[in-house]
């Protein structure tokens, strides 16, 4: 790696990646350099094919984006073809969370630790977690209040993910903090009429007393701080964009492309949330650390941290992200992560974080505190202190380069000419301007891709000796679909999307139609079997009712008894869209038959429901058709990645999961299909009911208003009207009878 050249021989300045393996950190002061020292070692890392992640608070970084043309590298001393070699190789990312001017990125908070932790590891990571949501919940936790919190969290979440409970948003977690007793009775005994107390409970399943562990206010203030994250602005930050993933970051778009991640902070203007955004990064960081194999100083990845004082500050200061990055600091090296930090106020760092980075670029400090810090540091590494005199007098891009790993004296080192452009912080518009439409597609495939994953493994290993096996009884409820937050998005037979919770009248009328369609299908392969057997009919006319019948049969099954498996549903998806254009079609030709071919008949009872069955399933794929279209049109106006967008790229797939925010969304969307089925049903009827007044009033009969053929289409026609009423009304009962169970 080509640093630069040395101040006092001109000698060029070349060290092995390794030694970052033992951390760096950049010092100096405003206009020091320290930026444009950080950003060659940045590019030398690309070289060298070893991705990063940088936290870009200020915007500084971004421009490495922009390269510089060989001319002006090579008017500067600089090795071209080294310049050339990176600009082959990077690929610049500029992730912006809350907004899409660059790649937008979000956080899931809900990610439970890997169960691959052993007993202290998962301690850690789960109270991490806990951590996380305390400081969302603005509790400060160097006080007792906001330790008690924490505490409380920890217990809420170990346990309730160890019994089966689904706290996997902030309704889910607000709901479970102020009521944690009622929620893992109701779950634990879903099917019991007398339920045990809850000592008795908490004895046998090796639950702690979770209802006095803070004070009652304290309980209601907690859950309704939690549950403000549930909409509003506040839930972009957890769903606008790709959440955080390091084997995501560090894959590039494309073969021979090595990946430069740079969080861009600029876009959070909220300072909590900033904290609790570079916390959460760090947590993904330090969670992926832990699956990895343990290198020999081999490196995976390249961490960096711009101006750290916010986030690392001196004792007893302690903001969330602090204890995850000293964790980092600590583990990463053998895990092949270089952990690098710059901060132009040395003062202002905790010093013994600081003092983990064995190799230190030192450069101009002029204010006493800041060198008398310095010199602190160096005497802790029983470095050489005759270089700090020189430290006021040191130019841009002069540094005083520590590494016991390189030398045993401080290095002058002059910085080398970047091979991209340095200048002012880069602005939203030009990270939007700069981001290719490439990466963003890129990006886009990777936010549909990823998944949560709810271990309850990983918490089963945290609460020491808890007894999985105990909390078995309560996974009924999740079975039975008790619980909202896991609701489906479902694409059945019917078509249309919908909540599929039994609480939806959409959900059910379609259930109520493929129940109904199910009926004509038996029925009519009973008829074609027995013509067929008589010698009425062909045997491919038999075969392909058998087939459709059988596939109906096969996805209404595996929607009805895998609704859990979505992995599984996934796999067979494919085919259910053509089931239901085949159904669709299919149930076309039984009617055509039943009142064209004269040998052909279902009897006239059949022949009614047949019709029904026509009328309602016509309704539902019209109905998806022009719902479809709308939902085009609404995604334009949606900033985030709401559920249609996913709708969209997502129309083969039978289930995804939903968060909350988007089941609501879905819930108004039911809403207002409804809404337009039941006024377009009203007019329809205000028009026949206007028609037979209008006779009435002028003495005319239907024959005489629709002449004597158009009454029989009249009368179909009300039949129709009338059987969608029905439709509604079974419906709308079935709803009733479920809300209130």
């Amino acid at each position: 790696m080509q640093l630069g050249t040395n101040r006092i021989n001109d000698e060029k300045i070349e060290i092995h990646s390794e030694v970052l393996a033992r951390h760096a950190a950049m010092l100096g002061s405003t206009g020091s350099g320290k930026t444009v020292m950080a950003k060659a070692l940045i590019e030398e890392c690309t070289i060298d094919e070893i991705p990063s992640l940088i936290i870009d608070p200020q915007g500084d970084l971004a421009r490495l984006c922009l390269n510089t043309s060989d001319k002006d590298v090579e008017k500067h001393g600089g090795d071209v073809a080294r310049a050339k070699s990176f600009r082959k190789k990077a690929e610049v990312r500029i992730w912006t969370p809350l907004r899409k001017k660059g790649l937008p990125i979000c956080i899931d908070p809900f990610q439970t630790p890997s169960a691959n932790l052993d007993q202290e590891e998962s301690i850690t990571a789960w109270d991490m977690v806990a951590a996380g949501f305390t400081a969302l919940a603005d509790y400060d936790m160097e006080k007792p209040a906001g330790k008690q919190v924490r505490t409380y969290l920890y217990e809420i979440l170990i346990h309730m993910t160890r019994l089966g409970v689904k706290v996997n948003d902030f309704l889910a977690l607000s709901r479970a903090v102020k009521s944690p007793d009622k929620i893992l009775t109701d779950h634990l005994y879903v099917d019991e009429i007398d339920k045990p107390d809850w000592d008795d409970i908490c004895a046998e399943f090796d639950i702690p007393d979770l209802t006095s562990m803070l004070p009652k206010s304290t309980y209601d203030e907690l859950s309704r701080r939690l549950a403000a994250y549930s909409s509003g602005i506040n839930q972009l930050l957890f769903s606008n964009g790709v959440p955080i993933d390091i084997d995501t970051m560090i894959k590039p778009s494309r073969a021979g492309k090595t990946p430069i991640n740079i969080v861009y902070l600029n876009t959070i203007q909220d300072e909590a949330q900033k904290h609790y955004f570079v916390q959460e990064i760090a947590r993904a960081l330090y969670s992926w650390m832990l699956e990895q194999q343990s290198t020999d100083n081999k490196l995976k990845l390249l961490f960096f941290m711009d101006e750290v004082a916010p986030y690392l500050p001196p004792a007893p200061r302690n903001p969330p992200a602090k204890d995850l990055i000293k964790l980092i600091f600590k583990q990463a090296r053998k895990y092949g992560v270089a952990s690098v930090l710059a901060t132009q106020n040395a003062s202002d760092v905790d010093y013994k974080i600081m003092a983990q980075a064995n190799t230190k670029f030192i450069g101009r400090f002029s204010q006493p505190q800041d060198i008398d810090k310095v010199k602190h540091l160096l005497k802790e590494d029983g470095g050489n202190l005759d270089m700090i005199k020189e430290l006021p007098s040191l130019g841009p891009g002069q540094f005083q380069m520590v590494s016991p790993d390189v030398s045993r004296k401080a290095i002058p080192l002059q910085c080398r000419w970047l091979y991209t452009e340095h200048g002012p912080p880069f602005s939203e518009e030009q990270v939007e301007k700069n981001t290719s439409k490439a990466l963003r597609n890129w990006a886009k495939d990777n936010s549909a891709k990823t998944t949560r994953k709810i271990d309850a493994h990983a918490s089963a290993a945290t609460a020491a000796g808890a007894s999985l096996g105990a909390g078995n009884r309560g996974m009924a409820a999740a079975a039975l679909g008790a619980d909202r937050d896991d609701a489906f998005e479902v694409r059945l037979m019917g078509g249309l999307s919908v909540i599929r919770d039994g609480k939806d009248p959409l959900y059910v009328m379609q259930g109520i139609t493929n129940a109904m369609a199910t009926i004509v299908l038996l029925w009519s392969m009973v008829v074609l079997g027995t013509q067929w057997r008589d010698g009425e009919l062909d045997w491919t006319w038999a075969l392909l009712g058998l087939l459709i019948t059988l596939s109906v049969f096969l996805i209404i099954g595996l929607e009805t008894f895998l609704g859990h498996d979505i992995e599984l549903q996934r796999k067979i998806s494919k085919f259910a869209r053509f089931s239901q254009y085949g159904l669709f079609i299919w149930l076309w030709t039984l009617l055509f038959w039943e009142y064209y071919y004269s040998d052909y008949t279902l009897g006239n009872n059949l022949a009614m429901v047949l019709e029904v069955s026509v009328v309602w399933t016509t309704i539902f794929m019209a109905l998806e058709g022009l719902h479809r279209l709308k939902l085009g049109r609404l995604e334009v106006n949606f900033e985030g990645e709401g559920v249609f967008s996913k709708l969209k790229d997502g129309m083969g797939s039978l289930t995804a999961v939903l968060t909350k925010s988007e089941i609501r969304e879905m819930e108004a969307s039911s809403k207002e299909v409804m809404t337009g089925l039941r006024w377009i049903l009203d007019f329809c009827t205000f028009v026949i009911f206007g028609a037979m007044v209008w006779g009435t009033v002028f003495g005319k009969s239907l024959e005489e208003l629709f002449g004597g053929e158009g009454t029989p289409h009249l009368l179909k026609f009300a039949l129709w009207l009338g059987s969608i009423y029905l439709l509604i009304f079974m419906a709308q009962s079935i709803v009733i009878k479920n809300t209130q169970n």
